[in-house]
């Protein structure tokens, strides 16, 4: 199977992880920390029954170390901020937002990878910023940063820079193995870093959590995979702005299932414009 075909899947299965992420942070008491953890060991115990069945390579920590140390860093807090910005605004809002990820991807490819900077690229970079305005522009017009939007910039800065660290590694690393590391580690980071979070565990026994909670868990296992798949066919700065077609995506089924209508034509004229910028990107 080629790398588009393993970007198309991911972009799915990453819409449809978007709305379980918000079916299970968008009550008031949902604890960003704590859920967090549980997100990434749930995921990483599904990658790692697939990786053993697969074949799991160790890595070779003279070689990966600090890469590895990077990679828990960076996603650990990009997901917690994630998580944070879901409680806070809707799965589509975020969706547009995280878009300037494809921008700090690019740029980070650019300055550690060696990967160019195009004219066609500066103008789909254009029309992404310009789509993030348009979506924290409020009823009375006004440009305004909320709390949660603030939270999904920390977490897209974080996550492109961690994509540019995981193209490194999937250069002399097993795709798989390495897709077991990057939930388990973050994981294990966080819960060094507030060992009370394990109180969280708790609500697995509630069906209201649990239920989105393995959902969210089996559909972003999936579109990892897909991702990190796609990634050794193709470059970072290839592949990440594909992904983001999953924004149209997101706004359509949040829209249907979500019931997420508040500034419609706002979030669709956005998806719209970030749908042109990725794929000039392209």
């Amino acid at each position: 199977m080629t790398w588009f075909f393993w970007i198309i899947a991911s972009v799915i299965t990453t819409a449809l992880a978007n709305l379980f992420q918000r079916v299970v942070m968008r009550k008031k008491d949902s604890d960003p920390f704590g859920t967090t953890i549980i997100f990434q060991f749930l995921c990483g115990l599904l990658v790692a029954l697939f990786a053993l069945w697969k074949g799991f390579v160790f890595p070779s920590l003279g070689i990966h170390f600090w890469n590895l140390l990077a990679s828990a860093i960076l996603w650990g807090l990009s997901s917690l901020y994630l998580f944070k910005a879901y409680q806070m605004l809707e799965s589509s809002e975020i969706a547009i937002i995280t878009a300037c990820g494809a921008v700090v991807t690019i740029i980070a490819s650019i300055l550690f990878l060696g990967e160019t900077f195009t004219l066609q690229q500066f103008i789909g970079t254009t029309l992404i910023i310009v789509s993030i305005i348009l979506i924290n522009i409020q009823k009375r017009k006004t440009f305004t940063l909320k709390k949660g939007t603030m939270y999904a910039f920390a977490s897209v800065i974080l996550s492109g820079l961690a994509v540019t660290n995981d193209a490194f590694i999937l250069r002399t690393y097993d795709v798989v193995s390495y897709t077991t590391l990057g939930f388990l580690l973050p994981g294990i980071l966080l819960l060094i870093l507030r060992p009370r979070a394990i109180t969280t565990f708790k609500r697995l026994s509630k069906s209201a959590f649990s239920r989105p909670m393995v959902l969210l868990s089996l559909f972003y296992t999936a579109q990892a995979i897909a991702y990190y798949m796609a990634l050794t066919g193709a470059g970072a700065s290839q592949v990440a702005p594909i992904y983001r077609a999953n924004i149209i995506l997101t706004v359509l089924l949040a829209v249907i299932f979500l019931k997420e209508r508040d500034n419609l034509l706002m979030k669709f004229i956005s998806a719209i414009l970030v749908t042109a910028g990725v794929l000039l990107i392209k």
